[in-house]
Parts: structure tokens; C-alpha cells; sequence
């Protein structure tokens, strides 16, 4: 599974895969991973660093493809290399391929083994399997507050409620996401740069900027002078300007999030405040949730960390699968799925 990390979010809208052929003694010939979209499948990649692969055993995260996209299909590359078993974590959902890889393996005589370690490779590919089975992009949603559950000072102050070690965390979730979403409220209340900073990142690797809003912006905003990608998604009439791409029409997150993972953004990570987290979770967008908790109190008059989410009774109330607790210095670090209510 490490081995697929090696691609990132380069390979979206693909997934995560890595392969490893085994001698027939067990020992490792060759390794291989998918680089990024367009660029060599990992079972060619290990194919074609191994030499002989005569009786050879290939493990590999997803079902072989079986169809031509941007490569030739790496079922192909496997029947005829002589490869004589294949070990495959998961089955892959795309239509495109959906079994068909393995009938292919299989009815060319090689022994097909699929499941090893599923649950692994479903996690390592959860923005995969969430493009494959909706047609939008993943949405990470991260908030900071105080134990009392506001997210800002009745000013409107926020800075800094948590402490630096969260912080860091948060600029290796923009690292690793495809783009960065704030409301348009965020945007001019707290003209967030929205860059990674605090951890290395290659300029490339920067994050897209996104700001969801119906109203004009400032045109002194960070976000429209700094190097990279800013994208205003809007439903108004307003003139953005200022903005270097604007996406009209867009009158709905689900809307935005069909269009950003057209455009190859498959991980939002979204920093916006909590009208535009409520909205979210409103609409059952959010499919990770990261909250970081500050030992610190503001009171009745600060500003609640999320803002209306419809619930009217308890048994309406939101709740969290698959919790991680973790300390990050001085903070608290919740994360996990939102389980969302049948309406």
C-alpha cells in the first residue's frame, strides 16, 4: 500500500496503485507505482523494471484495467509477461473495468487471488471510490474552536485560536488536497492567503484557491495577488474582475463539487466558516471531518463554530464513525465520517 502513496494527488482522476512481483520464491523483483494521470499503470511500471517474470507472483492494490484510456490496458501487459498469479487487493468499481480485468487474467490461466488486505486499499483510494460512486470530488471539512464551541471572538477575532502544531497540520491538508474552499464571508473577513506554508511544497503542488460567494469580493484581496490558481465559483451577476477564473452558474455546493472534479480536483479541503460548513453538512457533502478543539473558552458571545444545520430534535443529531482522537500540541484533534440522518 505505501508503495501507491508514491503518485499523491498527482494520478486523480485515477487511483492510487502500486505493484510488487515476487519471485517464485517470495523474494522482491521489482516495484512499481502510477505516477500521475496519463503517465505509465503501476503494473507496467514494476513489468518493466523486472526482467524475466516467468512463474512470478504480482501483488497489486486494484484490479488490472482492461480497457484502453490514456495507456494500453495492464491486464494485457500482465497475460503476456508471463506472470504466473496476481494478488489483488480490491475489485475496481469503475464500469470501464469492473471485473472484467480479472475475468481476463483468469481466462488466460492465471491464478487470480482478490482481497488481500481490502479495507486497506479502500481507505488508501477513498477519493477514488467517492468520484466512481458520485461524480464530485471528496470534501474535507476542517474547523478550529474553543471547548465551548465558538470559532471566533464576538468581533469577529480568530487568530490564533489554536496553537502552531495544529496549524502545521492544517498546511499538510492543503498540501495534500487539490484545492482549498472558503465562503466568500472567510475570503473578506479574514483574507486568508489559503497557500501551504509551514511544511515544503513545491510551487506546483500548491493548492487551487476557491471561493464560493455570491457578492462582490475586494479586489486588495490576497487571494487575487499571490502566484497559482484562484477560482471565484459564483451563482450572482457580480463582476469579478479581479478574480483570474470564475466559474458562473454555480448555484450550489454539489454544483461546485461535479465542477471541481471535472476539472481533475478530486480533495477539497474546505476552510470556509460556519455558515458555509453548515450548508455543507446540510446537503450531506462533507465526507471527512477534522476538528481541532483549543483548551480555551470564549463564552455565550462568540461566534458558533457551526452555524444552522435544520436539527430540531436529538434524534436529528449529526454524528461521527471511525474516530481518531490525537493531540497536536495543546489541541485536540477529532476527526472521522459523518454519519448523516435518513430525511
Amino acid at each position: 500500500m505505501i508503495i501507491a502513496l508514491g503518485g499523491g494527488k498527482k494520478v486523480f482522476p485515477n487511483p492510487l496503485v502500486g505493484a510488487v512481483i515476487l519471485s517464485p520464491e517470495g523474494e522482491t523483483v521489482s516495484e512499481g507505482f502510477h505516477e500521475f494521470y496519463g503517465g505509465v499503470h503501476a503494473e507496467r511500471n514494476a513489468l518493466e523494471k523486472a526482467g524475466d517474470v516467468t512463474g512470478c507472483t504480482m501483488v497489486v492494490t486494484l484490479e488490472p484495467c482492461s480497457h484502453h484510456g490514456k495507456t494500453p490496458p495492464c491486464a494485457d501487459a500482465i497475460t503476456s509477461s508471463g506472470v504466473a498469479r496476481v494478488v489483488i487487493g480490491m475489485k475496481d468499481p469503475n464500469p470501464l473495468v469492473s471485473g472484467k480485468g480479472i475475468e481476463l487474467l483468469r481466462n488466460s490461466g492465471i491464478d487470480v487471488e482478490v482481497g488481500l488486505f481490502e479495507e486497506e486499499a479502500r481507505k488508501l483510494n477513498e477519493v477514488y471510490l467517492h468520484y466512481i460512486a458520485t461524480g464530485r470530488s471528496f470534501v474535507h471539512l476542517k474547523m478550529a474552536g474553543t471547548l465551548d464551541g465558538k470559532s471566533a471572538a464576538a468581533d469577529g477575532s480568530s487568530r490564533w485560536i489554536t496553537g502552531p502544531e495544529a496549524r502545521k497540520r492544517v498546511h499538510e491538508y492543503r498540501r495534500n488536497s487539490h484545492a482549498v474552499l472558503v465562503g466568500g464571508g472567510t475570503a473578506v473577513a479574514d483574507d486568508p492567503e489559503l497557500t501551504v506554508r509551514d511544511v515544503q511544497c513545491s510551487d506546483e503542488n500548491q493548492p487551487v484557491r476557491i471561493v464560493f460567494s455570491g457578492s462582490a469580493l475586494p479586489e486588495k484581496l490576497k487571494l487575487f495577488s499571490l502566484p497559482g490558481r484562484t477560482v471565484v465559483a459564483t451563482d450572482g451577476q457580480e463582476n469579478f474582475s479581479n478574480a483570474a477564473e470564475v466559474w458562473k452558474d454555480i448555484q450550489t455546493p454539489g454544483q461546485l463539487f461535479v465542477k471541481t472534479a471535472e476539472q481533475g480536483l478530486g480533495l477539497i479541503l474546505c476552510e470556509g466558516g460556519g455558515s458555509l460548513a453548515a450548508l455543507l453538512l446540510r446537503d450531506h457533502l462533507v465526507d471527512r471531518l477534522s476538528i481541532f478543539t483549543a483548551p480555551a473558552l470564549l463564552g455565550s458571545t462568540g461566534i458558533p463554530l457551526v452555524g444552522d444545520l435544520g436539527i430540531e430534535g436529538i434524534e436529528q443529531i449529526l454524528r461521527m464513525e471511525d474516530v481518531t482522537v490525537t493531540k497536536t500540541g495543546n489541541d485536540i484533534l477529532t476527526e472521522g465520517r459523518v454519519v448523516y440522518r435518513v430525511d
